[in-house]
């Protein structure tokens, strides 16, 4: 059974969660980038190449493992990455659930699918390093093109895009039951009805 969305109470519930989980992410920031790290370190290595992948505060840095690190390495603003997560979280605990049981499964369904999507976005930002900073020559003028443009579009849509999607994703039929409740209840009152009574 899926609890109906009322708008107002929605709206509400979303900004308090959102201006709590900020004030959190105040402290818990550089920690989670730290993690975000750690992750795409593991996937930059196994999939491209040995990669030293650290970060301060929350700014991830990068340079290629066994060489010497130079004063001003490359660098990702991990804000434009992991700011979704505030987003995205709010969203899912502002959006009603029949139990809370049932929220914190879609909530831990969404989280990992936003963490995935950093890690790969950590990921091609630090291509897109190598290939600009680090090692250019290894990369053609429509590599670093595509690269750049990949890079910028992923950035983008992180914030504006991502959290949306996976929200919606999730709650598809909460969704449907607003735009409409007509169908949505009568299929879910011919579900319930023995065959012999339809």
């Amino acid at each position: 059974m899926f609890r109906g969305v009322k708008p107002l109470r929605f709206l509400g519930l979303l900004l308090a969660w959102f201006v709590g989980l900020f004030a959190l992410w105040l402290i818990v920031g550089p920690w989670y980038t730290s993690m975000l790290s750690v992750f795409a370190e593991l996937v930059v290595s196994i999939v491209d190449r040995p990669t030293h992948v650290w970060s301060t505060g929350t700014t991830i840095q990068f340079w290629p493992r066994g060489f010497t690190v130079p004063s001003q390495p490359p660098s990702v603003a991990a804000e434009w990455i992991q700011a979704n997560t505030i987003l995205l979280l709010a969203l899912m605990l502002a959006t009603p659930a029949a139990t809370w049981q049932q929220k914190f499964r879609r909530l831990g369904v969404a989280y990992g699918l936003v963490l995935t999507w950093q890690v790969l976005d950590v990921c091609l930002a630090i291509e897109y390093g190598y290939a600009t900073q680090i090692d250019p020559r290894a990369y053609t003028e429509g590599a670093r093109y595509a690269l750049a443009l990949t890079t910028n579009l992923a950035m983008y849509v992180d914030t504006q895009v991502v959290p949306f999607v996976i929200w919606a994703g999730i709650h598809l039929r909460q969704l449907l039951t607003l735009a409409r409740p007509d169908v949505v209840n009568e299929a879910a009152l011919a579900k319930r009805l023995p065959k012999t009574a339809r």
